[in-house]
């Protein structure tokens, strides 16, 4: 019986390993109305079958990949076909996969596992750096102001989802979002693999056309606008996504969605209260991050007071200019508001120096901020380069 049963699994074995690797001559079950029709057909024309079919003629668009298999095909896309290995068939494929760069030891510790897409980002982007050498590659962070579910990222892929989203090789969906833990297709990898290997067919990417698709209407959620929330008679969370649907980068903020999700938003100071910072590098505020710090200011206050904050602010012009004063806080809207900048300097003193962040609060000036938390808050420190503006 046991001998039976190893020859029944051996049997099976052969059989997947022969669908996966039979080469696709024609696929009964896709349609020339497909979106991944025209790339599939591509593949199946290429000679080195980068992704291949079963013997019954099908496809199967939506069966899902696991990493071994999509590493095989990345390989084979590559012009290398180690062939099959005795034993684990995958070997031979993710060993030549690790010498090219495409793969570090430490990325993962199963590879039958099915693959993500952030995981396929970075396999991709590898390649792409293989066969066309590094890519320069500006404003980055555009591609997070146009994703919807980008605070999703899982900081490891995190550039490796821009870099290729920016090259138009993997794109998101209709609704806007990149869903970076889903499961690639084979459809999927259809679409992308020719584009790894064709740059003529990657999808331009079109900030502003994105941008205004995401992100139309969002004047209308300001001070005066008529979807507009008032912070002072909303709840935490009602006031927190207010902001949220104003913000379109990374910065930081918070309350944040997660600090929700986890129940650990804590008790706030005031009715209306905001934290955040905003980053700068070398050439300047990284994408979206002013902007969204205004709106949050827009939000709450008139656009002459937003002026007064803004225009403090715009004198940092990178990370490695300063702002006048270490801490500066600015009573706002006749006294209703009180926001907080504090630049944060690192390596201070050395040739190293530089400010990267700028951390700011927002805060209603209701009657238990001001007795229990404005005094010490406000408290000028006699080694604190701090300024008050009223």
């Amino acid at each position: 019986m046991k001998n039976l049963k190893r020859s029944l699994i051996y049997v099976l074995t052969c059989l997947f390993m022969l669908s996966f690797f039979t080469p696709l001559y024609a696929a009964t079950d896709i349609k020339t109305t497909d979106w991944f029709y025209n790339s599939v057909n591509r593949l199946i024309e290429d000679d080195r079958a980068i992704i291949v079919g079963y013997p019954d003629g099908s496809f199967r668009p939506q069966n899902k990949l696991t990493r071994d298999q999509f590493i095989t095909m990345v390989v084979r896309a590559a012009g290398q076909e180690p062939g099959n290995a005795d034993g684990y068939w995958a070997q031979n494929y993710i060993d030549t996969a690790i010498e090219l760069g495409f793969l570090d030891t430490s990325d993962f510790t199963d590879y039958t596992d099915q693959i993500t897409r952030e995981e396929m980002s970075m396999i991709i982007m590898r390649a792409v750096e293989h066969l066309e050498g590094q890519q320069a590659l500006n404003d980055l962070e555009q591609v997070l102001q146009v994703v919807s579910d980008s605070d999703d990222f899982t900081y490891k892929y995190k550039n490796y989802i821009m870099q290729t989203y920016k090259l138009g090789i993997i794109t998101g969906y209709t609704d806007d979002t990149f869903r970076p833990q889903g499961v690639l297709s084979r459809a999927e990898a259809s679409a992308v693999l020719v584009r790894l290997i064709d740059p003529k067919e990657r999808i331009e990417f079109d900030f502003d056309a994105l941008y205004e698709k995401q992100h139309s209407g969002i004047e209308s959620k300001l001070l005066g606008g008529p979807n507009w929330v008032d912070p002072l008679t909303a709840s935490d969370y009602q006031n927190a996504k207010a902001d949220w649907d104003l913000m379109t980068s990374d910065m930081d903020y918070s309350p944040s969605k997660k600090e929700f999700d986890l129940d650990i938003v804590g008790n706030l100071l005031s009715a209306d209260e905001v934290m955040g910072a905003f980053e700068y590098n070398e050439n300047g505020p990284l994408s979206g991050h002013l902007e969204d710090f205004e709106r949050l200011l827009q939000r709450r206050m008139p656009q002459d007071q937003v002026d007064i904050v803004m225009d403090y602010v715009e004198r940092k012009t990178d990370k490695y200019t300063y702002l006048k004063h270490n801490q500066a806080f600015f009573y706002l809207k006749d006294n209703k508001y009180l926001v907080r900048i504090h630049e944060v300097i690192t390596f201070e003193g050395t040739k190293y120096e530089q400010a990267i962040a700028v951390n700011f609060n927002i805060w209603y000036r209701d009657t238990n901020f001001i007795n229990k938390y404005e005094e010490d808050i406000t408290q000028i420190m006699p080694y604190t380069d701090v300024v008050i503006y009223r």
